[in-house]
């Protein structure tokens, strides 16, 4: 039995690494999407009452009430919506995403369930925006991507009947950090030759500016599940602060004129590197069962955004005039907020085979409007969740959920286009929206 479980969640981990994975057009880049289950029930689990695998990363103390080895898979679909509309009244549609984001989780219990161990795939944290190459925002954002993956082994133990605790390690992968955008090479050919800089000879065509880069860390999780009767449970789950250095390269192409001669060509790259921090947070849960059919949670979480003050890439050019040009707008100062989140749900049993389930969640914005970018189309945010699942066999259960997310227009009006740009004519003020529909599904074995 071992070896096919080994075998199986090998190849699960494997397709999971490669998958790509964004936010819910979320700015602040959160995605805690664990299951269909927690789905169904508007995200919250952080109570330890899903009876779900996924919980080692919700709460891993709550894994020690999952009974021998269980494994659920799951993969969630993302379709993204994104609008702007300038203070003229033109729209701009970013373009529909549509992606997939797994989950892979395993447990196994120990000592009649006193000890419980785990290992899970998820991606709570991402980001992916499309904005038209031709659009008034393409100086400041055209294509913007973060896709990561967290890798986490758990452990748990119930110290008392009533009391477990869990801690687990969080191993994050970023294999795709992008910034695109277009480079406007007539206004800087033009700005150049204002300040004696070659000679102004017309109109060009844009350039192009992508940064990209990788990286890897180090977190961890821990949590505990206070259950002192049947009726009412509590949970407490603290997410590490996680400091990534995202190393790679900044490529400039379609370059001509002065920036040509000063780049030495139409493209150019250097290598980059910037720090990306995974915000700390603090989730609480509270579930109650009234009866053996109802379960309703309130869960609540503290986001600590404020750790992260800018955007600041470094480059390993040395050249004054070309540091100067590369240097422009940046650092990129984000000066984010810290936030609560909250979820509520509720489950119920219906009959032996099925239940039922629905949720509501609201995230509000972390970036001021001082500093709103559209490369992260922070926008405060809500939905609504329903959810089912079916017990297939006697080891085998589906659960399937549909989440609508809404966001609240947000009308901005900031210096954000002229630092990017040295343009003040390139603003990207107006009035910026967004949707997004997500269907998520999880097949869970009990061996």
């Amino acid at each position: 039995m071992f070896s096919q479980i080994k075998y199986l969640l090998g190849i699960l981990m494997s397709l999971s690494i490669v998958s790509t994975s964004f936010a819910v057009g979320s700015g602040n880049i959160s995605n805690e999407a664990p299951s269909a289950r927690s789905a169904g029930q508007g995200y919250v689990g952080v109570a330890g009452q899903n009876e779900d695998p996924t919980a080692v990363f919700s709460n891993p103390a709550a894994i020690t009430a999952l009974k021998g080895t269980q494994i659920s898979v799951g993969a969630a679909w993302e379709n993204i919506h994104g609008g702007y509309k300038d203070n003229s009244g033109s729209e701009t549609k970013a373009r529909i995403t549509n992606a997939g984001v797994p989950n892979v989780s395993l447990t196994q219990s120990f000592m009649d369930g006193k000890l419980a161990a785990g290992l899970g795939v998820q991606s709570p944290f991402g980001l992916e925006t499309y904005w038209p190459g031709n659009s008034p925002l393409r100086y400041v954002a055209t294509d913007s991507r973060l896709d990561l993956v967290d890798i986490m082994p758990v452990i748990a133990y119930q110290v008392h009947p009533m009391v477990s605790v869990g801690i687990g390690a969080d191993y994050y992968n970023v294999f795709n950090a992008t910034l695109n955008r277009a480079v406007n090479v007539t206004a800087a050919n033009f700005g150049l030759a204002q300040q004696g800089f070659g000679t102004f000879t017309g109109p060009s065509n844009d350039g192009s500016s992508s940064l990209t880069g990788q990286s890897t860390g180090w977190g961890y999780h821990a949590g505990v599940t206070l259950q002192p009767n049947q009726q009412h449970a509590l949970g407490i789950t603290y997410h590490s602060k996680i400091d990534l250095r995202v190393l790679g390269s900044l490529n400039l192409a379609g370059l001509s004129g002065t920036m040509s001669t000063i780049f030495g060509g139409s493209n150019y790259s250097t290598s980059a590197y910037t720090d990306l921090v995974i915000p700390a947070s603090l989730q609480f849960g509270y579930a109650f069962k009234p009866n053996e059919k109802w379960t309703l949670e309130a869960d609540t979480a503290w986001y600590d955004w404020a750790s992260t003050q800018d955007l600041n890439v470094r480059y390993s050019e040395t050249r004054p005039d070309r540091l100067a040009l590369l240097n422009n707008g940046n650092p990129t100062p984000l000066s984010l907020h810290n936030s609560w989140n909250i979820a509520a749900g509720v489950n119920y049993k219906a009959t032996d085979r099925l239940q039922v389930r629905s949720g509501f969640w609201y995230e509000p914005s972390a970036v001021s409007e001082a500093n709103f970018n559209p490369a992260y189309l922070d926008l405060s945010r809500y939905g609504v969740a329903l959810g089912a699942g079916y017990i297939l066999t006697a080891h085998l259960t589906l659960d399937a959920a549909y989440s609508a997310t809404f966001t609240h227009n947000r009308t901005i009006n900031n210096n954000v286009g002229a630092t990017t740009t040295g343009n003040p004519a390139y603003n990207i003020d107006g009035i910026y929206s967004d949707f997004a529909n997500t269907v998520i599904m999880n097949l869970t074995y009990r061996f």
